[in-house]
């Protein structure tokens, strides 16, 4: 497998960027991308990992501030990274999305293309639902993707598939990385660097994930009580059922619409180029014009978007009216008075017997000693009085309770919750209104001025014409995919809150024993994950011990002094020389114990059976003037493609004569400051000396 091209649209300094490589051969398998620091070798090299991986990439982007693997911090950091991401100048010029798109051609000689794009707001704020992710295969670009009938999230979804046809995640930092935190990883112990390596090798991270979950799995099964009727399970399924059904034809309608919808696009974008190319003067206001026509409609689109959520939602409860709402707070008051009578009754008849019996005692103390009618009518009286107590009822109770299938607790949530709907009001629909209203008065007056601009350049009438067809049905099928995800996204929260409750439900109609064998089901299952994990990285250790030799004797400057590398089932290691001897007991130079990194990275990707690609950024790093060529050897000995995006002080003069019969093609990125924004550009071709120095 290798790269075929690499394009870039609005990211960082890169305003549009196209890398094509050739095929690989067994003689040539090296691409250099030049480039002084600064200049955008590890803008390029980001976009890369990001375009693959989207969010699970970001561990190995060394500029990002993420150090963690808790998802929310991970979530924080990504939006953070994009928003700067964006080329400056873009949303100036209207422009509110980046674009990564990577060409590739597997082993079978088959193209596959991964196009991941992320949007903005006309401010520059991203939101994770902005992510977009399309996979086109062979040459008929057939679209790949979840099936309408697969209740699946689209960024996972491709994270799975790019994982299992490409490379997953957590292996790609022994095929992409960055020779600073190669640096890095060198300076901890080698036995934590050998397990690391073995444990993404083998996917343990993704087993540990899900041990994590079978074992919260356990503890809210645990939690759960037993109260609710089975024909609430059976209503609630039933109604699920129905909208999973509803869901399912919407995503099928949304299947069929999205590669038309890809192609407008694309057919869009090559029209507003070739108007470009008319010139500079009024076509160029045309193409400014045109794209904050698309903003303008992206925004009109959004705000009618809010106000249909809004009326799905508060507003719609909140319309019933509050004579309606107000009934219903106090039929639930009058329930909670019905329920706490009835239960001071109860108990109170349990005690009645009990306080005639007490009395009678009484009675039969007195003396001299009453007559049995006496007796008799004082214990009426006694039991008439008790019964003033509980009746007449009080007038705040409910003559009947209508909503048996809820609690106490469940009828003052009800009430909280009408009250607060008080609050809501015309105010905020105005409002939104207002905006809706104010930008569509601002997509009039645009689209006058474009009729205008448009009658001042030649040739332009046909490619106007061709642009306004395209753009109406893009506008068309816009509507209709919005209003399908919106309706999706509707009927998909309404699936998950029913989904929800019914857990919560079913969890209260199973016993205590089913519910703790679920628990015990999901504790041995994540036990069971325990001991893959203790057995797994024992299994590969001979293998990796063997690939690390050979890689090391290959780049090591003194390749006699290491004889063969070897690993226990700990994961400690033994530097043997040809006596024995362990060099580990002495102490190893920066160079070495980045030399055995790199030994680990190679063998790692090697066992793996992978044939992605490897990119570099800054590939000599830090190491030592010593150690650098046997790397660069190393390097161009597979016999699949690497990518080094080197500085103008890594790879020149007798390092580029290393590697200089197995180079393919060069790249050379250049820079320029425009104001304030700067610009990177792709040039074929490399350092002219080695003497050039970074600005």
């Amino acid at each position: 497998m290798y790269f075929k091209n690499i394009s870039l649209r609005d990211w960082k300094a890169y305003t549009v960027a196209n890398f094509d490589f050739p095929a690989p051969t067994s003689e040539k398998n090296i691409i250099l991308v030049g480039a002084p620091n600064g200049f955008g070798k590890t803008s390029l090299f980001e976009a890369i990992v990001l375009g693959l991986f989207g969010r699970s990439g970001l561990p190995l982007v060394a500029r990002s501030p993420f150090a963690s693997d808790d998802k929310e911090r991970l979530a924080t950091s990504y939006k953070n990274f994009l928003e700067k991401a964006l080329h400056r100048g873009a949303v100036e010029a209207g422009r509110t999305s980046c674009s990564v798109k990577m060409t590739f051609v597997d082993d079978d000689g088959q193209e596959i293309e991964i196009h991941r794009i992320w949007y903005f707001s006309d401010k520059g704020a991203f939101r994770p639902q902005d992510e977009e992710v399309r996979v086109y295969e062979g040459s008929t670009r057939r679209l790949v993707g979840p099936s309408p009938n697969e209740d699946a999230d689209e960024i996972e979804w491709y994270r799975d598939f790019i994982a299992k046809r490409f490379l997953p995640y957590y292996l790609a930092a022994f095929f992409l990385f960055d020779g600073e935190q190669v640096s890095a990883f060198a300076e901890r112990e080698m036995a934590v660097q050998v397990r690391s390596g073995i444990e993404g090798l083998l996917g343990i991270p993704v087993l540990r994930d899900l041990a994590a979950d079978l074992r919260q799995y356990a503890r809210v099964r645990r939690s759960e009580v037993n109260n609710v009727s089975d024909k609430t399970l059976e209503r609630l399924e039933l109604d699920i059922d129905t909208a999973q059904f509803q869901v399912n034809e919407k995503k099928q309608r949304l299947a069929e619409l999205e590669p038309e919808h890809q192609t407008m696009k694309e057919q869009r974008e090559k029209l507003t180029r070739e108007l470009a190319s008319f010139g500079v003067g009024s076509q160029a206001q045309f193409q400014e014009q045109f794209e904050r026509l698309n903003r303008f409609e992206r925004e009109i689109e959004e705000g009618r978007a809010q106000l249909e959520a809004l009326l799905s939602q508060d507003i719609a409860l909140a319309l019933s009216g509050t004579k309606l709402r107000s009934v219903l707070k106090e039929t639930l008051a009058g329930e909670i008075a019905r329920e706490k009578w009835l239960a001071g009754r109860q108990q109170g008849d349990a005690n009645l017997d009990r306080y005639l019996s007490a009395v009678e005692a009484a009675l039969n103390l007195i003396q001299p000693d009453l007559m049995h009618t006496q007796k008799s009518s004082v214990l009426k009286v006694s039991r008439d009085a008790w019964e003033t107590l509980w009746n007449p009822p009080p007038t705040n109770i409910a003559e009947n309770v209508l909503h048996k299938y809820l609690n106490e607790l469940d009828r003052i949530r009800i009430s909280e919750r009408l009250d607060e709907l008080d609050q809501v009001g015309a105010p905020e629909i105005v409002d939104l209104l207002d905006r809706i209203s104010a930008t569509e008065e601002a997509h009039g007056r645009l689209q006058q001025e474009i009729t205008k601009t448009e009658a001042i350049a030649p040739n332009v009438d046909k490619k106007r014409l061709e642009l306004g067809a395209v753009n109406g049905r893009l506008q068309e099928l816009d509507q209709e995919i919005g209003a399908l995800r919106r309706e999706i996204g509707v009927t998909d929260a309404e699936i998950t809150k029913r989904n929800t409750e019914l857990a919560r439900l079913s969890g209260q109609w199973d016993q205590a024993k089913p519910n703790l064998r679920r628990a015990s089901r999901a504790l041995n299952a994540a036990s069971m994950i325990d001991a893959i994990v203790s057995k797994a990285v024992p299994s590969q250790i001979a293998a990796i011990a063997t690939a690390m030799t050979e890689a090391h004797k290959s780049m090591a400057h003194k390749k006699d002094l290491v004889e063969r590398i070897e690993i226990t089932e700990d994961c400690e290691v033994k530097l043997l020389s040809a006596d024995g001897i362990d060099l580990r007991n002495f102490d190893l130079s920066a160079g070495e114990k980045q030399i055995f990194t790199q030994a680990l990275i190679s063998a790692v990707a090697s066992v793996s059976q992978r044939s992605f690609p490897m990119v570099i950024d800054t590939p000599l790093g830090r190491l030592d003037v010593e150690h650098r060529k046997g790397v660069l050897q190393h390097l161009i000995r597979p016999d699949h493609q690497v990518i080094l995006l080197s500085t103008n002080t890594e790879i020149v003069g007798e390092y580029r004569e290393v590697v200089s019969d197995h180079v393919q093609k060069e790249f050379l990125i250049q820079f320029e400051r425009v104001g304030d924004i700067g610009q990177s550009t792709v040039h074929e071709g490399y350092f002219r000396s080695p003497q050039v120095r970074a600005s």
